[in-house]
């Protein structure tokens, strides 16, 4: 839950209750979306429901006006818990994640602090976001090394238009029993529909104000999204809707996280599984957004085949 910037609290609060009514159990935040606010919106709406939710937060954006006021070190986290608890209106978090990595803060300083937050009871479990596999694994071995509480969850983007992790990340998580989450499925917007050729931005959209994301806007990228939009129409339901029902039939994926500011905006999503997706098509959508794989070297197809014999060579 993203709910801070251009959506009032009453209508926030309408999209997690309808969520709460419609079976979703999972809610993902962090103290830093608004400062703190994204946090005392869900805290008001899981309010008296709190029972049966999944809660996930996260630390590293900076807090406050001061040193040691962001980042992964015990000083911050430490605070940081307590005030993310206080928000949410709870005494324990399902899930704690780093939401980036600290690079001035020793892992062992980091790692242990989370250790200990997990034995006061404080948070049940510990995870990551936007970190690389081999970040990961150099946490899994300390942990295990000391006997400490392990990271057992990995948050990144994914989409049809951004695949990167499919190249090493999938099978590290695989092979790790690490849990993957995925945010973005719609690519900031791109996959909604929302972008016409020829067309300038709508008002207020990413788009519009981020040159970068203009920039994807090509040809190229208009012929790809005809296409999806295409067979979208020919099942009768929205691109959005075949693009997060594309994610969802990854079985690497454990949970896929869907953000919105209305509650109409999740309408879609609840109808995921009222219709499939015949596997020839699935294959056509990978196919067609292969680009978007970033194969890092020649020999991925031997990885990816589960690695090869070295009496092979």
């Amino acid at each position: 839950m993203n709910f801070y910037q251009n959506v009032d609290e009453q209508t926030a609060i309408a999209s997690v209750h309808k969520a709460l009514d419609q079976g979703i159990n999972f809610f993902d935040t962090a103290d830093g979306y608004g400062r703190g606010r994204g946090e005392e919106v869900l805290g008001k709406a899981l309010h008296g429901r709190r029972d049966g939710v999944v809660l996930a937060t996260k630390c590293w954006v900076p807090m406050y006006d001061w040193p040691g006021g962001r980042g992964c070190s015990r000083f911050h986290m430490m605070r940081a818990v307590e005030d993310s608890l206080r928000r949410l209106g709870t005494d324990y978090i399902d899930l704690y994640q780093l939401h980036h990595p600290d690079a001035d803060t020793p892992v062992e300083e980091t790692l242990s602090t989370l250790d200990t937050l997990v034995r006061q009871g404080k948070i049940r479990y510990i995870g990551v976001a936007n970190h690389y596999a081999w970040q990961v694994a150099h946490y899994l071995g300390v942990s295990a090394l000391h006997n400490w509480e392990p990271m057992i969850s990995l948050q990144v983007c994914y989409s049809l238009l951004d695949r990167v992790i499919e190249n090493e990340t999938v099978h590290f998580c695989r092979r790790f029993n690490i849990a993957l989450m995925t945010y973005g499925p719609l690519r900031g917007g791109i996959l909604s529909g929302k972008y016409k050729r020829g067309q300038a931005p709508p008002e207020g959209s990413r788009a519009s104000r981020i040159q970068d994301m203009r920039d994807t806007l090509t040809d190229d990228m208009f012929d790809i999204l005809d296409e999806i939009s295409a067979m979208a129409d020919r099942y009768g339901i929205g691109m959005n809707q075949l693009a997060v029902k594309w994610v969802l039939s990854k079985d690497y994926i454990t949970t896929p996280i869907i953000g919105g500011s209305r509650p109409e905006h999740f309408d879609p999503m609840y109808e995921l599984f009222d219709f499939e997706i015949e596997a020839d098509d699935l294959t056509r959508l990978d196919d067609l957004t292969e680009r978007y794989r970033f194969k890092p070297f020649g020999n991925q197809a031997v990885v990816e085949g589960g690695g090869l014999s070295p009496n092979r060579w």
